[in-house]
């Protein structure tokens, strides 16, 4: 390890210090006892004096030079230090077995009593090592919990970046703007529908129980027609707004979508993980669409999963396309529904579910809108598995 070679150099350096004067000292004494010249030096002329002394001021030029770059690494190290101690997200490097070599304060609850990483934060580090891949992942840690993020870095070191989880990651754009002010106009409606059906369900009848529920069913069908609203408006906005293209990287669209959704997978005890390459993986995008694609996808996953749902998100290049797949152990999609039915505009395959039946087919149409494609593979009972291929970027 770094450290610990540095250590052992000075201690090798201290000893040979040591050995040499007492070296010298011993030498000194049977000179002056016996009268004995150790060394005598004779210069034939005046210019090796002049090349002797050139060659002395050069070391000590380097021996200086050498110093001051140690000192410009010291404090270029500690000014990195203080831009990361000062920043929210938490830092902790660690060499490949763990042991940390330096941290923010920010990230000090990832560590206990004697400065070791959090077993949940030192099983992503491993799996990072296993697979020479960024992993990315949602744990509980503290009061609140943390996307912990393993970047594997030069001479078998890590990076573990440690962010709090969002308590709201939305973001306000023009077209979701424009969407709600329109959505709220229709909503006027909507809205006296659900309060005239709040009263029925407290309303005496012969029947109390019969109109409390047939009340029940009117609020919960308009609740669903609010939100097939929405979603009708964002697929037609599809058809008329042109894609805002820009180089994008997928891992951070990645890291975006899941941002949005891990306090919900924290609050629901369900599992998010992200494992993609650190950089380099470039689409030429619009990326509220795609992000919007990639929530809609991680949304299902969690509506359609039990209470210990697990959701990985891969991402890695394969046969020329950058291929995204949504691995989850959900309830899963019955065979009438595959391969393509499922993506088809208004289509259920649960009849409990509470969407409105468009979300994949608006994730399809953004998909391929970036001339990429995207196919479900599922077992009842087992899991899903959405698999997204997107054109690499020729720019």
């Amino acid at each position: 390890m770094p450290g610990k070679r540095l250590t052992l150099y000075r201690l090798i350096y201290a000893l040979g210090l040591i050995l040499w004067g007492a070296l010298t000292a011993y030498l000194l004494s049977l000179a002056d006892q016996f009268s004995l010249t150790l060394i005598s030096i004779r210069f034939a002329s005046t210019l090796v004096i002049v090349w002797l002394m050139s060659g002395v001021g050069l070391l000590l030029v380097a021996v200086i030079n050498l110093a001051r770059s140690r000192r410009l690494a010291r404090h270029r190290l500690r000014q990195l230090q203080a831009m990361a101690s000062a920043l929210n997200e938490g830092i902790i490097w660690v060499n490949s077995r763990g042991k940390v070599l330096w941290h923010s304060d920010p990230a000090a609850d990832l560590l206990d009593a004697r400065g070791e990483l959090d077993p949940q934060a030192a099983d992503l580090l491993d799996r990072a090592g296993e697979t020479g891949r960024t992993l990315l992942q949602t744990i509980p840690i503290g009061e609140a919990g943390r996307s912990l993020q393993a970047i594997p870095l030069e001479r078998g070191t890590y990076a573990l970046i440690c962010r709090p989880v969002q308590a709201s990651a939305s973001q306000n754009t023009f077209y979701e703007n424009f969407i709600r002010r329109i959505v709220h106009d229709m909503r006027n409606p909507l809205a006296a529908i659900i309060g005239h059906a709040s009263n029925l369900s407290q309303s005496s009848a012969d029947d109390p129980e019969s109109w409390r529920r047939s009340a029940r069913t009117i609020e919960d069908e308009a609740q669903r027609l609010t939100r097939l609203v929405d979603s009708m408006l964002f697929d037609a906005r599809l058809a008329y707004v042109p894609l805002q293209l820009q180089p994008l990287d997928l891992a951070d669209l990645l890291e975006e979508a899941v941002y949005a959704q891990d306090e919900r997978a924290l609050r629901e005890g369900k599992t998010l993980q992200v494992e993609a390459p650190s950089s380099g993986r470039v689409v030429r995008g619009d990326r509220d669409l795609l992000v919007r694609a990639f929530e809609n996808l991680i949304d299902n996953s969690l509506k359609y999963s039990g209470a210990n749902g697990r959701l990985q998100i891969r991402l890695e290049d394969v046969n020329g396309v950058y291929r995204i797949q949504f691995m989850d152990n959900g309830e899963g999609i019955p065979p009438d529904y595959l391969p393509d039915r499922i993506f088809e505009p208004l289509v259920r395959a649960r009849s409990h579910g509470s969407g409105s039946g468009l979300g994949l087919s608006i994730v399809r149409k953004i998909i391929e809108m970036h001339g990429g494609t995207i196919t479900a593979q599922s077992r009842v009972g087992v899991g899903t598995t959405m698999t997204i291929d997107l054109p690499k970027s020729e720019g």
